[in-house]
Order: C-alpha cells, then sequence, then structure tokens
C-alpha cells in the first residue's frame, strides 16, 4: 500500500522565529525500486495579519528514499507555522492518478478571479469514475479582509474531473494551486471524504476548536 508522512514548520523552528523558506529531507517508510509519486498538501497554517497570506507548499529532490519537502511564504508575509501531509505513491501503483492545477494556469496572479475551473484528463482512463480527493498546496489572498479559499471537484467520470478553486465576498485571491489523487472507487483499503465546520456550527459563530466524528464505511 501507499504511505504518508507529516511536516511542520516548527520542526524546524519556533514558530516565533519565522522564516520564508523552511525545508527537511524525510524518509520514507521503506526503499523503492524506484522515486515514488507524492501529493503534498496543506493541512495548518498560522500567518501574521494586516499583509497578503502567502503560503506555499512543495517537494523536490525525490529518489527511491527521500525526498525534500518545502513550505515557503514570500514579500511582507509573516509565516509564523504550517504544516503539511504527504502521500507517498509506491511506484507499482498505476492505478491511483495524481497531479495539480494552478490558478495562474488560468490567469496572471495581477488579474485576479473569485472562480477560477479546469477540466483534468486523465493520463488513463478508469473503468468506472474513481474516488477523487482535492487540496490545497498554496494561496496568496490579499490582506486586510477575511482569507476564503476553496478547492473542490466536479463532474467526475472514467476519463477525467472539473477541480475548482474560489474565494468569496470581497477577499482577492491572486492565486492558489490546488493537487489532487484520484483512484479506483473500489479500492480496497482507502477511504476518502471531507469535513466542514459548519457541519458543526454556523460560520457566525466562530470557535477556536471544532471536531466532527469520522467513521470508515
Amino acid at each position: 500500500m501507499s504511505a504518508v508522512s507529516s511536516f511542520n514548520t516548527q520542526e524546524v523552528h519556533l514558530w516565533n522565529n519565522p522564516q520564508q523558506k523552511t525545508s527537511k529531507t524525510l524518509n520514507y517508510p521503506q526503499t523503492y525500486v524506484a522515486t515514488p509519486r507524492l501529493a503534498v498538501g496543506l493541512n495548518s497554517v498560522d500567518m501574521q495579519s494586516g499583509t497578503n497570506q502567502r503560503v506555499r507548499a512543495y517537494d523536490d529532490d525525490a529518489d527511491s528514499q527521500k525526498y525534500t519537502a518545502h513550505i515557503d511564504t514570500w514579500a511582507d508575509s509573516t509565516l509564523y507555522s504550517a504544516s503539511i501531509d504527504s502521500l507517498i505513491v509506491k511506484p507499482a501503483n498505476l492505478d491511483i492518478l495524481t497531479g495539480q492545477f494552478s490558478t495562474e494556469e488560468d490567469h496572471p496572479w495581477n488579474e485576479p478571479k473569485l472562480q477560477t475551473s479546469r477540466r483534468i484528463n486523465f493520463e488513463r482512463p478508469f473503468v468506472t469514475p474513481p474516488k477523487v480527493v482535492v487540496f490545497l498546496k498554496s494561496f496568496d489572498a490579499g490582506g486586510g479582509t477575511s482569507t476564503r479559499v476553496r478547492a473542490y471537484n466536479s463532474d467526475v467520470d472514467a476519463k477525467g474531473f472539473t477541480i475548482h478553486i474560489e474565494t468569496w465576498s470581497d477577499t482577492t485571491l491572486y492565486s492558489a494551486n490546488a493537487g489532487w489523487v484520484a483512484y479506483p472507487e473500489d479500492k480496497d483499503y482507502i477511504y476518502s471524504g471531507t469535513a466542514n465546520t459548519m457541519d458543526v456550527r454556523p460560520w457566525q459563530d466562530p470557535q477556536t476548536q471544532t471536531h466532527k466524528d469520522i467513521s470508515f464505511q
């Protein structure tokens, strides 16, 4: 089966010593016969308010034993901490497809839009419509208002799906990048789903902690 790994900037420096670029080389749980594919996504962000909210997660220097995880910010943004999860797709798992889409493939960062979408065609079609998971890898949103960004999929069929990256209200989303993973809907031992704070409480009743129990089907 494929594996997962995690990385938090506070493994390298404390939150009160923010840095624009943070990276760490992570070993896989095993050595593979070839370089595996990686799907890296953000799962937490702590940034200073008052400037653009900018964060980017990515990987490089991957080989059969290890890879380097990066979490960066840029310009005048201050990133106190952030963390990522990485799905490590074994070379033999050819029925699991991965990819990414950036809003800058649709329009330049200085011409922001509220809604951006793109049809993604699988490099190899599935027999039946697969399960598709979409997650954020980076975003650059204007300061001075609430930071709002959403990534999701629609219109999934055996040949592809539509990926969406959106903001709303008075937020300016200059750019964002979303990754995706697609796998057969009958794949054993793989489960995926979504959780939303508004499953538990309305948006106008914010809380510092929100939780929901997840049961595997």
